[in-house]
């Protein structure tokens, strides 16, 4: 009956420490709400030091779709497109940073689902927000993508 007691309270610890999420209070408060997409830079060539960079910009008028990040309070993210949710993951901080110039007060480093390898990077104002090369990882060498975001 012991062992079954261990077992069980073992289990209960790794339940827990795997459901880890940091609720979104003090300065990551900032990013409750629902932020939806305006408009995306495409940067290639930047590897290159002999290459102009190229940039492109695709603006939510030009598109069919739409998008749409919502963070809550109880630490989780949603992200929808046209309206449909796509996933729904949970934020745990791996970095934060005060800016505290121009239209960003703060930079994250998010871990989804606290994997180091599902990182969102986050900049963030009252009224904006920026995600560098996410959710439309490119993992393409020497081309990133630059999505500005709005409050609702």
């Amino acid at each position: 009956m012991n062992s079954f007691r261990y077992t069980l309270i073992f289990l209960c610890i790794i339940a827990i420490a795997a459901c880890e999420k940091d609720t979104l209070e003090g300065e990551m408060s900032i990013l409750i709400g629902t932020w939806n997409w305006t408009e995306t830079y495409e940067v290639s060539n930047y590897c290159d030091a002999d290459s102009l960079w190229n940039y492109q910009l695709i603006d939510s008028a030009q598109t069919e779709n739409n998008y749409a990040l919502e963070f809550l309070e109880k630490g989780k993210v949603i992200f929808y497109t046209n309206d449909a949710v796509i996933w729904n993951k949970r934020v745990v901080f791996e970095s934060i940073n005060v800016i505290g110039n121009g239209s960003y007060d703060y930079h994250f480093v998010i871990l989804l689902n606290n994997n180091y390898d599902d990182k969102m990077d986050v900049w963030v104002g009252q009224d904006s927000l920026l995600l560098n090369d996410f959710p439309k990882d490119t993992d393409e060498i020497c081309f990133e993508m630059f999505n500005h975001f709005i409050r609702q």
